[in-house]
């Protein structure tokens, strides 16, 4: 594997959860996986456009659409491939399946107006902040069971939303929102961490819940 954990800066109180974390020295070319990994965006616009039309084809695309994710995240660690560039663009591709599915229940009229750009600018706020975390430091967030089940949610919303009463679905979003919100806050605690830690972390993958550890 081509993963090192670094020695904590010294003479730092640090404690020692950041410095343990996985440090990325890529091995292998990576182009190919993260060409497999923008290949699921061929998807969102079978997602998006038959949402209501034809709704086993959405739930075929979005089935498949996580299939694929999975695969490409074991292909990645076995390869020792998975580093913080790839899981960055993994998320970005994530994030734009979710939102298409977001546009395509409001487009459908299951989803009010509010709930549409209260979901989209908080899904904005959460990709700002890891922009610029791997600007600064080159540092991803491994997800851990807040974060994917965020993304289960609202692809099991998704997968429902054309065979359940609007009310009833448009009820389950406003609960996702504020799912979405608490992920939000906890990631902005998390990046909060890896901005005011030493500076030699820096190139790695670091866990959420290794970061929780660092709260004050």
């Amino acid at each position: 594997m081509s993963f090192s954990a670094a020695p904590a800066a010294s003479g730092s109180a640090w404690s020692p959860h950041l410095a343990q974390a996985e440090r990325f020295r890529p091995s292998t070319p990576t182009f190919l996986l993260a060409a497999f990994t923008l290949g699921r965006l061929s998807l969102v616009p079978l997602i998006v456009l038959s949402f209501l039309e034809t709704p086993a084809l959405t739930v075929a695309a979005i089935a498949l659409f996580v299939i694929l994710d999975v695969f490409d995240g074991v292909l990645a660690r076995r390869q020792a491939a998975d580093g913080p560039g790839r899981r960055s663009l993994d998320s970005v591709v994530d994030r734009i399946g979710i939102d298409a599915g977001i546009v395509g229940a409001y487009a459908a009229g299951l989803l009010p107006e509010f709930l549409l750009v209260a979901l989209l600018a908080r899904d904005a706020y959460c990709g700002m902040l890891c922009a610029r975390m791997m600007y600064r430091r080159r540092v991803a967030i491994k997800a851990d069971w807040l974060y994917r089940g965020l993304n289960l949610c609202v692809a099991l919303g998704a997968v429902a939303a054309p065979f359940v009463p609007t009310g009833l679905w448009e009820a389950s979003a406003y609960g996702l929102l504020a799912l979405s919100i608490v992920v939000a806050i906890d990631l902005t605690r998390c990046v909060r961490v890896v901005e005011n830690s030493p500076d030699d972390v820096r190139t790695r993958v670091v866990g959420a819940g290794e970061l929780r550890k660092e709260f004050g």
